[in-house]
């Protein structure tokens, strides 16, 4: 599964000493796995990496894990969750052409994992038990679409209480896992709104008390663990209960009264800070007048200065980045080993991309964007393609293979996300136009797959 992201009561192995740390290991076997890449585990903000043998295993021991934690697994695009308890020595096994269904674990924490992997393949993955997302209709109407994601919820909380008395869950795993499942039930019905406006092509009658069922989930679990990524997932849906109709106004009174909203959902702390700062980030690239009208209300309603002082870094770079602001300059790599500045094609319109060979929408951009280099072939257009967090030789591979190296195309590679931080990226692919002065033109600018009206953009920035 491409992604779209858990402690068991357990008895040391032994005891560790100030000179003895305790050892967390992650193994594992991969059938029928593609060669070459990484296996890759992120837990917190940190990252492990190792290569996957001929063979298909692997090994990784995991520094600094002080306490249970939320981790995810992936190689070659595909992704699970994982729940790692200082001291596991967790060993993975699965066919890779049938990952989620095939994916078991043993050692110790094997008891949380295989509980997860088992959630994944029976309620989402292959979808075996068919889910709200599944069934709903552009004529369900919300006292069905409760209906639908209530006997869903209970599904999930009888196969939880059924494994939880057959195998050793902590208790602290499992009022995690059970809140996981009251928020997936809470997404689903934030969801829905939106679903049926898109599906229906109509706004749903919602009645009254439609968004009650926010006053049955534990507001202090969710403000303990108001960063863990369930709950970040819950709390992104969220904004469509804050925005139904389209983009924040910019209007300083309409803050005021979305946190109205919301602290009357969430309460007054973490949770609810969360939500707005992601409303708020989500408007930074389309919507910047609005973040600069509702910033001082964030800033004075807020909890947790790290939140305000990071929205208030991102609004900075924002405003740096509107039209007419001198793009960031930086300097990289291209395909060959010499470095590429920006500087270097002052005088000609530049399409930026950026993008990574593992990125699947990246990749299905690739024709268009070459269709279009091969359009504008001969004139003053240059196109910089900029590959993020991508091993040099599998981007090499990529562009070999795929021919992405003539016709205009720069192909640059940023081994980190310093450069297109610069740049205020947070998806991707994400396209930019820059000007024959060096200053920006379209943030964001249509992609290629646009075509007419990209054509367009680049006509017009010739022009300018």
């Amino acid at each position: 599964m491409f992604a779209a992201v858990q402690t068991p009561l357990v008895t040391s192995l032994a005891s560790p000493t100030q000179n003895q740390p305790i050892v967390t290991v992650l193994s594992g076997h991969l059938d029928h796995a593609p060669a070459g890449d990484t296996v890759r585990l992120w837990y917190g903000n940190r990252q492990v990496k190792a290569l996957l043998s001929i063979a298909g295993d692997f090994k990784m021991v995991i520094p600094g894990l002080g306490a249970a934690t939320d981790a995810s697994f992936s190689y070659a695009r595909q992704r699970t969750r994982l729940y790692l308890s200082p001291g596991d020595q967790l060993h993975l096994t699965l066919d890779f052409g049938r990952f989620d269904e095939t994916l078991k674990y043993t050692g110790r924490g094997a008891a949380a994992n295989n509980y997860l992997a088992q959630m994944l393949w029976r309620f989402d993955a292959a979808h075996p038990d068919p889910g709200p997302e599944q069934q709903r209709t552009p004529t369900t109407t919300p006292a069905q679409m409760r209906s639908l994601t209530d006997a869903f919820r209970q599904r999930q909380r009888a196969f939880l209480a059924t494994y939880a008395a057959e195998h050793p869950l902590a208790p602290t795993f499992q009022r995690q896992a059970a809140l996981d499942i009251d928020l997936e039930w809470a997404r689903l019905l934030l969801d829905y709104p939106a679903y049926h406006r898109y599906a229906a092509k109509q706004a749903a009658v919602l009645p009254a008390t439609y968004y009650d069922f926010l006053q049955q989930l534990p507001r202090q679990q969710l403000n303990e663990q108001a960063t863990r990524e369930p709950v970040l997932r819950f709390l992104s849906a969220y904004g469509g209960r804050l925005l139904p109709d389209g983009p924040l106004p910019a209007d300083p009174a309409e803050a005021r009264r979305l946190y109205a909203i919301a602290t009357a959902d969430l309460g007054d702390h973490q949770a609810r800070d969360w939500a707005m700062y992601q409303l708020l980030s989500f408007q930074l690239n389309d919507n910047v007048a609005a973040v600069v009208a509702a910033y001082p209300t964030f800033r004075a309603q807020n909890q947790d200065s790290t939140l305000a002082r990071n929205l208030r870094q991102m609004l900075q770079a924002q405003l740096r980045l509107q039209p007419g602001q001198l793009a960031p300059a930086f300097t990289l790599l291209n395909h060959q080993g010499r470095p590429v500045s920006l500087r270097d094609f002052q005088g000609k319109v530049v399409y930026l991309d950026f993008w990574g060979t593992w990125c699947a929408p990246c990749r299905q951009e690739m024709p268009a964007l070459t269709a279009l280099a091969r359009h504008f072939a001969g004139r003053d257009v240059v196109f910089i393609s900029v590959a993020v967090n991508d091993p040099e030789d599998k981007w090499q591979r990529v562009l070999a293979a795929e021919q992405l190296t003539g016709l205009g195309q720069v192909q640059l590679r940023s081994p980190d996300s310093t450069m297109p931080s610069a740049y205020q990226v947070t998806a991707y692919p994400t396209y930019l136009l820059i000007g024959r002065d060096g200053r920006l033109r379209r943030v964001p600018a249509p992609r290629p797959a646009a075509g007419a009206e990209t054509v367009a953009a680049l006509e017009q920035a010739l022009k300018e």
